[in-house]
């Protein structure tokens, strides 16, 4: 009798055995990324359309469609970017063989399957470094603002700053953008020392199993490990160099920008801190190329973080015993430039001055040749008067005087000085009896 289709289960029942066909799912999976996109799409298509329309009719559609081309701009040149970085990471540092380093058997009707584990990490890191790219792209794409400034910003400039003597410009336009692009570096490099080590994990979990020994490669892991580690390390390396910049932004005590401590001490220390990562990633990049002992790598970081120790410990002891027992001696200077930047950002270093000599005569208080001054002088207390408004102007217990503006106002041809008060209504003053729903939400 020729054998069927049938095999027996653990109960002893003849069941028809399907066929151990793999489907392959990508239209599906596919088709739901498709439609997750045009989901959260839609929203962000009514936004931009309702703007169009109100750009349009107030005339001015030419700047809207402007910002739209910058917006893609940004859009489709970091997502591009970013999709060809991490996708091409993924390939580089995965094994060369990956199908079999990582292929898994399961049984099934006690035959063995072989389930295509290489193929599906491919497809996912194919989604996951799409879906990585467009949520940068649509980040970056909401900083257009900084990328537009930068790009039309005027070169030079006046005026310069006192501590690295660079133009005003460069801390508006061209500081973000930096900021930005090492930012968006950083996440790439940490996303490929992950890799890199998830690998080198998956290679060292393959080697305990004999029957694929010969398949795992550590020593290549562990150059692909350190050349992911240079990068990482020389995005710091800028990071730390830019870092002097924010000095100039950051709050004091006493005052806000660099101080005594930072100009002696910070801003030459993360110079040595950017060069010490520098020569790490260096070191990191060699140990890539011939790679003696994986030990070695962990020293490519080694001088950074001493550097960056030894640094924030002379800092500390500067600001403890140097500045504090004489602090506004040590920070004079660092003072004046606040103060001088402050005038110069609200225009007051363009005021002229003009002296005017008080005149000590007699003529100076007569009353006849001096009425302007005499009709502005303030005869009223405003606390008095704000007192006095309470008392005969509320009216109710949940009226209130809350303040009094004093302003100058044109009356009869002239401009006298007043007092201002409004009357408003401060629900908080109101009995406990009237506290109830209605009053508070539709009554008051």
């Amino acid at each position: 009798m020729k054998p069927g289709p049938y095999s027996d289960n653990y109960f002893g029942v003849k069941l028809p055995r399907r066929p151990s066909r793999l489907r392959r799912p990508h239209f599906l999976l596919w088709a739901i990324v498709a439609l997750v996109a045009v989901l959260y799409g839609f929203s962000s298509t009514v936004s931009y359309y309702v703007d169009a329309i109100w750009f349009a009719s107030l005339g001015y559609a030419a700047v809207f469609w402007t910002r739209i081309d910058l917006e893609f701009a940004v859009f489709g040149a970091f997502a591009a970017a970013t999709f060809a970085a991490l996708y091409g990471a993924y390939r580089a540092l995965a094994p060369p063989r990956l199908d079999e380093l990582v292929e898994g058997t399961i049984l099934i009707n006690r035959q063995r399957r072989t389930i295509p584990i290489g193929p599906l990490l491919n497809f996912a890191a194919l989604v996951g470094a799409l879906v990585i790219a467009v949520e940068v792209g649509v980040s970056m794409a909401g900083e257009w603002s900084r990328f537009a400034l930068w790009w039309f910003a005027p070169q030079g400039g006046r005026p310069l700053d006192p501590i690295f003597q660079r133009p005003l410009g460069f801390y508006l336009f061209t500081l973000p953008v930096w900021e930005l692009i090492v930012g968006w570096l950083l996440v790439l490099a940490v996303i490929g020392c992950i890799l890199a080590a998830a690998f080198l994990g998956l290679t060292a979990a393959a080697r305990m199993l004999p029957v694929r020994r010969t398949l795992a490669d550590q020593g290549t892991a562990w150059r692909k490990l350190s050349a992911t580690v240079a990068f990482l390390l020389l995005v710091l390396a800028a990071k730390a160099y830019l870092a002097r910049f924010e000095r100039l932004f950051a709050d004091d005590t006493i005052f806000s920008g660099v101080n005594y401590t930072d100009a002696h001490v910070m801003l030459g220390g993360l110079m040595v801190v950017s060069f010490a990562l520098l020569a790490g990633a260096i070191y990191a990049a060699v140990c890539s190329i011939r790679l003696q002992d994986p030990r070695w790598l962990v020293t490519s970081v080694l001088p950074a973080a001493v550097c960056w120790l030894v640094v924030e410990g002379i800092g500390a002891y500067v600001s403890g015993f140097v500045v504090k027992p004489n602090q506004l001696e040590r920070e004079r200077p660092f003072i004046a430039h606040n103060i001088e930047m402050t005038r110069a950002a609200y225009g007051l270093d363009r005021i002229e001055r003009h002296p005017f000599p008080a005149d000590a005569g007699l003529e100076a208080i007569e009353a006849p040749e001096n009425q302007t001054t005499l009709e502005n002088i303030r005869l009223w207390d405003w606390r008095a008067l704000q007192d006095t408004l309470r008392q005969i102007q509320e009216i109710r217990t949940y009226y209130d005087f809350p303040d009094i503006d004093i302003d100058r106002y044109r009356l009869g041809g002239k401009v006298r000085q007043m007092m201002l008060a409004a009357r408003e209504l401060n629900v908080d003053k109101r009995p406990p009896s009237s506290r109830n729903w209605i009053n508070e939400k539709l009554i008051y």
